[in-house]
């Protein structure tokens, strides 16, 4: 075919777009998702191995860090030891910036798709993220621990398991005997799903420490779970140890690391290696 000079006009050919590839166009502009395959290790922090967030430093040399390890390595690049901390490195925020998945836990409902960014923190907290039962031998991993453990655990006369006594909507109270050897008594709230722990830790020379931990997500943003434990000993009714703060939550008990607790000296526990424990939370 000719054109209006007499030069072959070239055939218009449609533009090909895989699968994997959205065009939308507006007016004479055209915005192109492509999706590319790589490395995971390629979005990750090489020095603590987890994935980079919003701000991603860099040596002149090009070698890059998280803000946390640029902080820990006294802001020295861990390969070539030149300054590092100064330099922000823009293309690879931006590409992160850019990038989006559907969260890891779609599968067990989650339907929301997160900024790269963010993927951590979301996934953190999202309330579809599954949680271990902490019963030593059982295996349960799943959204229903409170359930599970109402079902497979409180009905037997051994398990260390406690129901709060009746109280509103937002707050619960519970009264436990327990005894120096039990490594954590499970506090299960009276018609929610919220799962406690009085962890009984022997992480501290001449006593105990005892805390308060919730298996399972956070709460909602701008909202706290709060509670306070009193602890009173038969032998010393006259004396009473308490503590209070905010309940961290966690999805696996063994993982749980105590960054506050109440300290029970040997001597409270008394002849009988026990005392009461109230525990009040604010829900």
């Amino acid at each position: 075919m000719m054109d209006g000079h007499g030069a072959p006009k070239k055939a218009r050919t449609g533009k090909q777009v895989s699968d994997s590839d959205e065009v939308e166009e507006a007016g004479e502009e055209e915005t192109t998702k492509v999706t590319y395959s790589m490395d995971r290790d390629v979005l990750e922090c090489c020095i603590c191995l987890t994935p980079f967030e919003a701000q991603i430093y860099m040596c002149k040399n090009g070698h890059a860090a998280c803000g946390k390890c640029c902080l820990g390595l006294k802001r020295a690049c861990a390969y070539c030891s030149e300054s590092i901390g100064d330099i922000r490195c823009r293309p690879l925020e931006a590409l992160l910036a850019s990038m989006s998945s559907p969260c890891y836990f779609r599968g067990n409902g989650c339907m929301q798709t997160v900024a790269y960014c963010d993927k951590r923190s979301h996934e953190e907290s999202c309330p579809y993220a599954p949680c271990h039962c902490p019963f030593e031998g059982c295996s349960y991993l799943g959204l229903l621990l409170h359930r599970h453990v109402l079902d497979e655990h409180a009905k037997s006369k051994s398990a260390a398991v406690t129901t709060t006594g009746s109280g509103s909507a937002r707050s619960a109270t519970a009264r436990v005997t327990l005894d120096r050897r039990e490594p954590f008594r499970v506090i299960l709230q009276r018609g929610g799903s919220r799962v406690f722990v009085l962890h009984n830790g022997g992480d501290v020379l001449s006593g105990r420490s005892l805390s308060l931990v919730s298996v399972g997500p956070p709460p909602p943003a701008n909202s706290k779970l709060k509670y306070k434990i009193a602890v009173t000993s038969d032998e010393r009714s006259e004396f009473a140890l308490s503590a209070s703060g905010d309940v961290p939550c966690v999805r696996q008990l063994d993982l749980f690391e105590a960054k506050s607790f109440l300290f029970v000296p040997d001597d409270f526990w008394g002849s009988s290696s026990s005392v009461c424990v109230s525990v009040s939370i604010q829900l």
